[in-house]
């Protein structure tokens, strides 16, 4: 496994400077593979409180880039300045087989760190450079000591979040010929929601547990497990949705289920999961944690709503529903019960509705109820498809999380080295 490290100038991680955050999906992937990142952060580094992995106990931080004023111009003592990074580069990265770097060769305040970085790479020809660089860089014609340093070609490779402007980057960098040398992805941009808000760690685990990140049309359903409710329709209606091409979840948050015909009616509920191809698809939070026995808090079931893109809300009897007013709070698009009049005079128009049937319309499927909730999953999949704002939070949550990028990142480790 190839030893990573990343030449920062980082001075602290808590603020909300944009590199720092992309620099830190990056280390928690590595770390969550199994990689061990050696991090160069400056000699004045502040460490983070917990759980922040800056911390020496979490991660191989090493403070050892010296702590300059930059400027734009050259300083005086500019070859003291470039001396002293290539003394700590030579210092740290040793061991190190692969160097990612952050707009060291795109800023004109780094002219120092990039010189020192050439130099070094001169010496380690066998160290594999990625620079992320994020802005797009401007044509330079400057051919004098130093700042021609950010107008030619740097050793490895310029990493850039996507492949239109890929162009400009090789003509800023006289990359006229080697243009296979800029590589798009946007990994260093990937969001795990999990990690970027403040979610409580059950709900994390919940979602874990239920896989609610590989599915692409995602319901939660906060129930206690009476007949009435019908969690069975959802599971046939998701049982359409997989039979449509797309990858379906359901997590059942059961409230005070704990008792006998509670856990014959899940058992139930699992084996019609199973036998319509949905099995490891379709959990029950009481089966995924005994701390659920009883139920789940409130801010956990909201921040569950939160990860779910659909809500479906099948009960035959409701005064109110607070959880399908919950939902659409949380941006879910919202499948009621057409055959309960309330649900309608309620939420109106703010909703797609189904004839779930109820205790005042009782419903004969045809030709069989399968097939009835198989059609059924194709207009709430149009639905979906054409409300942007739902489609989008599918696609941002299951595609462009670390996870599913990691694909993208990981054979950059493993590019052959070049020089400048």
């Amino acid at each position: 496994m190839k030893r990573v490290g990343l030449f920062t100038t980082f001075f602290e991680a808590t603020s909300g400077y944009s590199l720092i955050g992309v620099a830190e999906t990056q280390i928690n992937a590595l770390l969550d593979r199994g990689y061990d990142p050696a991090v160069l952060v400056q000699e004045n580094f502040t460490y983070a409180e917990p759980p922040s992995i800056w911390r020496p106990e979490v991660l191989d931080i090493q403070p050892v880039i010296p702590e300059m004023q930059l400027n734009q111009g050259m300083a005086e003592d500019f070859g003291e300045r470039v001396e002293a990074i290539y003394t700590a580069l030579d210092g740290a990265l040793g061991d190190v087989d692969v160097c990612i770097t952050h707009d060291i060769i795109l800023q004109d305040w780094y002219k120092e760190h990039n010189i020192a970085m050439r130099q070094y790479a001169a010496n380690r020809p066998d160290l594999l450079w990625l620079h992320w660089i994020h802005s797009c860089p401007s044509p330079g014609n400057a051919t004098t000591y130093p700042d021609n340093c950010r107008h030619t070609p740097p050793p490895g490779y310029i990493i850039y979040p996507n492949a239109t402007d890929a162009a400009r980057v090789c003509q800023a960098y006289g990359l006229a010929g080697q243009e296979w040398r800029v590589k798009a992805t946007r990994f260093g941009h990937a969001i795990d929601p999990l990690v970027l808000w403040p979610y409580d760690k059950l709900t994390k685990e919940l979602a874990a547990g239920a896989d609610l990140f590989g599915g692409e049309v995602v319901a939660v359903y906060p129930v206690r497990l009476d007949k009435g409710k019908q969690p069975e329709k959802i599971i046939r209606l998701l049982a359409g949705v997989q039979r449509a091409g797309y990858e379906p979840r359901l997590l059942v948050i059961d409230w005070q289920s704990s008792g006998e015909r509670f856990q014959r009616y899940i058992n139930e509920l699992l084996a019609l999961a199973d036998g319509l191809g949905l099995a490891g698809k379709v959990h029950f939070t009481s089966r995924l944690d005994d701390r659920c026995n009883q139920g789940v808090p409130r801010r956990t079931v909201t921040e569950l709503l939160d990860l779910s893109n659909v809500y479906i809300h099948p009960s035959r009897v409701e005064t109110y529903s607070l959880v399908v007013h919950e939902a659409m709070l949380r941006g879910c698009l919202c499948v009621l019960n057409h055959d309960f009049p309330v649900m309608r005079e309620l939420f109106d128009e703010n909703a797609i509705y189904m004839d779930f049937g109820s205790d005042r319309v009782h419903r004969h499927y045809e030709p069989d109820e399968q097939t009835f909730w198989n059609d059924e999953a194709l207009r709430l999949l149009a639905e979906m498809r054409q409300n942007r704002a739902v489609l989008a939070k599918m696609t941002a949550r299951r595609e462009w999380n670390p996870s599913s990028l990691w694909k993208q990142f990981e054979p950059l480790l493993y590019l052959p080295a070049v020089g400048a």
